[in-house]
C-alpha cells in the first residue's frame, strides 16, 4: 500500500501545476492537445462528412484551426490562468515593433534558403520527399485565396506558436536561465513542426524569435516578424522561391539555379540579422534600465515565477516528447491527417 501511495503521489505531483513553474510542464499538455487534434482530424477526413481534403485550402484551414486551438492556445490560456503568468508580455513601443517587422525579411531568406538546400541535399543522398503534417496545394492564386492562405499558414500559426513557445514555455525559464531558452525553445518548435524538410530553417527562425522575445519583452514582435517573413516571400518570389515539394521527386528535378540564389540569400540574411540584433540589444538595455533600474520585481520580469533550469527536465517533458516522437513516426509511415 505504501508503494501504491508513493506511485500515486509521484504522478499527482508530476502533473499538477508546479510551484515553482518550469518550462517542461507545458510541453506535455501541448503534445496531448496535438495528439487529440491529430486523432479528431484523422477521423474527420476519413469520413464523407467533410467534403474537402486536408491538402485543400479549406481543409487545411480546418486542420490549422483545430491544431492551434487544442495544442497551443488552450494549454497556454489554462496554464496562464492557473499560475497567474503574464505570457503575452508588455507593450514596449512602436519603434521596436517596426524593427521586429523589418527583421522578418531576413527570416524568409533563411527559410527559403535552408528549405531549398535541404530538399536538394535530401534528394541527392537518395531520400524521398517527406510531406509535412500540415500543408496545402493551390493550382491558382487570386486575391481571395491569397488572403485565406495568409490567414491559415501565417497569422493564426504565428499567434499560436508565439503564445505557447514564447509565452507559456518561455515563462518557465528564470532570468538566470534564459540562455537555455535560446537552445530549448527552437528545438521544441522544430519538434512540434512535423516538417522534416524545413527543420533547419525552423530552428534558426526559432532562435531569432527567442531574441525578439527577450529584447522586446512581448510576443507581439515575434508575431509581426513571422507575418513580415510571409509578406517578403510574396514580394521576392520571382528572385528566390521555395522548391515546391509537390512537384519534385528526384534530385534531377531541381534546377541548378537553386544554389546560385539560396547561398547569397543566406549570407544577406545573416548580415541583416546581425544589424537587427545589435539594434534590439541596445533598445533592451536602455528600456530595462528605465523600467527596472536597480530594483528587482520578480513577478513582473520574464520568468519571475520560474524555478531552476533542471526542474524542466521531468516526467511531463519526457512524456510530451514521447507523444511527438510517435506522431513523427506515423508521419514517416505516411499516416498524415
Amino acid at each position: 500500500m505504501d508503494v501504491l501511495r508513493s506511485v500515486k503521489g509521484f504522478f499527482i505531483n508530476s502533473f499538477k501545476y508546479p510551484k515553482p513553474y518550469n518550462w517542461g510542464y507545458p510541453v506535455f499538455f501541448g503534445s496531448c492537445g496535438l495528439a487529440l487534434a491529430y486523432l479528431v482530424l484523422r477521423l474527420l477526413f476519413a469520413t464523407d462528412i467533410f467534403p474537402f481534403s486536408s491538402t485543400s485550402l479549406i481543409g487545411c484551414a480546418v486542420v490549422v484551426l483545430v491544431i492551434e486551438m487544442l495544442a497551443f492556445v488552450l494549454p497556454s490560456v489554462l496554464i496562464a490562468e492557473k499560475g497567474g503568468l503574464y505570457i503575452t508580455g508588455r507593450y514596449t513601443g512602436i519603434g521596436v515593433m517596426i524593427l521586429s517587422f523589418l527583421s522578418g525579411a531576413a527570416l524568409y531568406l533563411i527559410k527559403a534558403s535552408f528549405h531549398n538546400l535541404l530538399v536538394a541535399g535530401w534528394l541527392r543522398i537518395g531520400g524521398t520527399i517527406v510531406f509535412p503534417m500540415v500543408f496545402y496545394h493551390l493550382d491558382e492564386i487570386n486575391g481571395q485565396t491569397l488572403f485565406l492562405s495568409l490567414l491559415i499558414d501565417t497569422i493564426i500559426p504565428a499567434f499560436g506558436l508565439s503564445l505557447f513557445f514564447l509565452g507559456a514555455v518561455w515563462q518557465g525559464f528564470s532570468g538566470n536561465n534564459k540562455r537555455w531558452a535560446y537552445v530549448i525553445i527552437p528545438l521544441l518548435i522544430a519538434l512540434f513542426s512535423f516538417d522534416l524538410l524545413d527543420i533547419a530553417g525552423i530552428i534558426v527562425i526559432g532562435w531569432w524569435l527567442c531574441i525578439l522575445r527577450n529584447n522586446t519583452e512581448n510576443i507581439y514582435c515575434p508575431i509581426l516578424a513571422l507575418i513580415s517573413s510571409r509578406l517578403t516571400g510574396i514580394l521576392v518570389e520571382d528572385m528566390i522561391s521555395e522548391i515546391d515539394i509537390t512537384s519534385v521527386r528526384v534530385f534531377s528535378d531541381i534546377p541548378s539555379t537553386v544554389y546560385y540564389s539560396s547561398v547569397p540569400a543566406l549570407l544577406v540574411a545573416i548580415i541583416m540579422l546581425a544589424f537587427f540584433r545589435k539594434a534590439l540589444a541596445e533598445f533592451h538595455y536602455s528600456y530595462s534600465n528605465d523600467v527596472y533600474g536597480e530594483a528587482d520585481f520578480p513577478d513582473e520580469k520574464d520568468g519571475g515565477k520560474a524555478g531552476k533550469f533542471y526542474r524542466g527536465i521531468n516526467l511531463t517533458l519526457i512524456m510530451g516528447i514521447a507523444v511527438c516522437i510517435v506522431i513523427w513516426a506515423l508521419l514517416f509511415d505516411g499516416a498524415r491527417i
